[in-house]
């Protein structure tokens, strides 16, 4: 049953008309979550709207946390189905405070020196900096060379840090990192997200002001683009002929350093030419993994201390081998942890996590078959599907498929035979001479070993 009688709505913030569209949304959220978890979570929100973006205010970080982990989805396809034309996003973020005392002329100064985010910039994550970024075998890499990027404001031997690596491993995090460290250096920065990047350009062109656009991006010291791979350079070339003339202008001042970050390699975007993939490839290439059992349950730990709360080692062990291995999964278990210990006002044991994290749990055990495992080496290695199931022998698809099948063998109980008719009614011989000439490689290729580890630890998560 909805929360909601006919005529009766959660009451809003009056002074946000505009945003009540709002109330239609949450009238269907209503009956898509539990009646707990949507008066603790989605009634308290207050909305308005801000030019062509609905903002919803939540109490603090951790609701918007736990919000985007969990009901996100869900928000932004209702408010493309409720919002009227020209709103076409949804911004997360804790009420502003409004200090009413009247401030100094050298309050205002001092903060105008400190304020190095330029206009075109999206806003940060506050608790994204170095101190709260837990360091690992998989990403000390990335982390060193970020690091080393925001030292003495920018002084890197790298004008482009290239960071690649499946969602959620911590790439927007040490991005993040870098432009608070530029910030209290008194530099100035522009950080964009693919979505904020299509906004501000399409506008640009709309207005006939993209010289305008080029020029302020360029005022900044570093400048920042997150999933880069979803600007489709094919679909849309005068947004990717944009972004290359921002590069080359940007690039003039040899002081300037940029980052961006990519679910994988410059090579393997094929939504771009070559101009692109060769810029892209001339800086600093890094790779972040999938954190370890032991560096899952460092962060699981950390994060728990944060939210005040006490997480016994065998919890912390139990939560990293259920769920997947990216941070933001883990973040959310343990936030959906974190609420059941709240609202139970019982510790933490096993039994209290095993209830918390239960789809978590029924997620894994079906993570494990050959479609997903399948899906998951296309995507790794940039390619399709119905290439890994094909005839193709190129080596570029040959390789990723003999990954596929030697995985699907040690992970899944599926026979030799099986195996080879999943991949196009392939003879058993075949898929015999793909897991051995895997295992072969793994011996001698530290590259393929990497990539195997990889896709095993994703899929297994252990």
């Amino acid at each position: 049953m909805s929360l909601f009688d006919e005529d009766e709505l959660v009451p809003m913030s009056a002074s946000s008309p505009s945003a009540d569209f709002w109330q239609e949304c949450l009238k269907e959220l209503s009956f898509e979550v539990s009646e707990t978890d949507f008066l603790r979570w989605l009634s308290p929100l207050e909305a308005s709207v801000d030019g062509d973006v609905l903002v919803l205010s939540a109490i603090n970080q951790y609701f918007i946390t736990h919000i985007k982990d969990n009901y996100i989805d869900k928000i932004e396809l209702l408010v493309k189905k409720h919002a009227p034309a020209g709103i076409e996003g949804v911004r997360l973020e804790t009420p502003k405070v409004v200090d009413v005392k009247p401030k100094s002329e050298k309050t205002v100064t001092k903060k105008a020196k400190t304020n190095t985010q330029i206009e075109e910039s999206e806003q940060l994550e506050d608790n994204y900096t170095f101190d709260a970024f837990v360091k690992g075998k998989s990403n000390a890499f990335a982390y060193n060379a970020c690091y080393d990027l925001g030292k003495k404001g920018g002084e890197s031997a790298y004008p482009l840090v290239f960071l690649y690596g499946s969602s959620g491993l911590g790439k927007t995090h040490l991005m993040h990192a870098v432009a608070h460290r530029y910030q209290k250096a008194g530099l100035r920065f522009c950080y964009m997200t693919k979505d904020h990047f299509f906004r501000i350009t399409k506008d640009a062109f709309r207005d006939r002001k993209v010289d305008q656009l080029v020029k302020k991006i360029c005022k900044a010291d570093l400048l920042i683009i997150d999933d880069i791979h979803l600007i489709d350079g094919k679909r849309a070339p005068h947004i990717s002929d944009l972004l290359l003339t921002i590069f080359s202008d940007f690039s003039k001042n040899k002081k300037n350093r940029i980052i961006l970050a990519s679910d994988r390699q410059p090579a393997q975007l094929n939504n771009f030419d070559e101009r692109f993939k060769s810029r892209f490839s001339s800086g600093l290439n890094v790779l972040i993994e999938p954190p370890d059992i032991d560096m899952r349950v460092q962060i699981l730990e950390k994060k728990a201390s944060v939210l005040g709360m006490d997480l016994p080692k065998e919890c912390a062990l139990f939560i990293a081998q259920n769920v997947a291995p990216d941070v933001r999964r883990l973040e959310g278990a343990l936030n959906q942890v974190h609420a059941n210990f709240v609202m139970s006002g019982e510790p933490v044991t096993l039994s209290l996590v095993r209830h918390a994290i239960k789809d978590h749990i029924e997620a894994r055990a079906r993570a494990v078959n050959a479609d997903n495992i399948r899906d998951l080496v296309a995507q790794y290695y940039g390619i399709s599907a119905k290439d890994l199931m094909g005839k193709k022998r190129a080596r570029n698809i040959a390789r990723p498929r003999q990954m596929a099948m030697a995985l699907i063998r040690e992970l899944t109980q599926d026979s030799f035979p099986e195996i080879g008719q999943f991949f196009g009614g392939r003879d058993h011989t075949t898929v015999m001479h793909a897991c051995k000439a895997i295992e072969e490689l793994r011996a001698t290729d530290v590259k393929v070993d990497k990539a195997y580890q990889a896709l095993k630890a994703t899929l297994e998560f252990e």
